[in-house]
């Protein structure tokens, strides 16, 4: 009976992976994303008081006012929104640590 060549099992996948996975996985790049929309999102809501500013002083209180009011707040609760979602790609980078209670000790 001869013995043949076993060829060796590979025990990890290769990590060898594609452009799109790496740039998904890219929590630095999906960072500062979220950044540049808030940014742009809070220089939204500047735009939109103003406008209810300048259309208060000419026509007074109307319409077209509080609708450019609520937007301007819809885009700031958009920008919280954001940072919120930024803290959440950042945290589950850190390292956290897993403490096992002492169960040798009787309490």
């Amino acid at each position: 009976m001869e013995m043949q060549e076993v060829d060796p099992i590979e025990l990890r996948p290769s990590t060898e992976r594609g452009p799109v996975n790496r740039l998904l996985g890219n929590r630095q790049l999906w960072k500062n994303t979220i950044y540049s929309i808030a940014f742009l999102t809070y220089l939204c809501s500047f735009l939109f008081f103003g406008l209810a500013v300048a259309d208060v002083r000419e026509n007074g209180a109307g319409m077209p006012a509080l609708l450019d009011l609520i937007v301007a707040i819809y885009f700031l609760t958009q920008v919280i929104f954001l940072f919120v979602l930024s803290g959440v790609v950042e945290r589950r980078r850190l390292p956290q640590r897993i403490d096992f209670p002492d169960r040798r000790t009787k309490n």
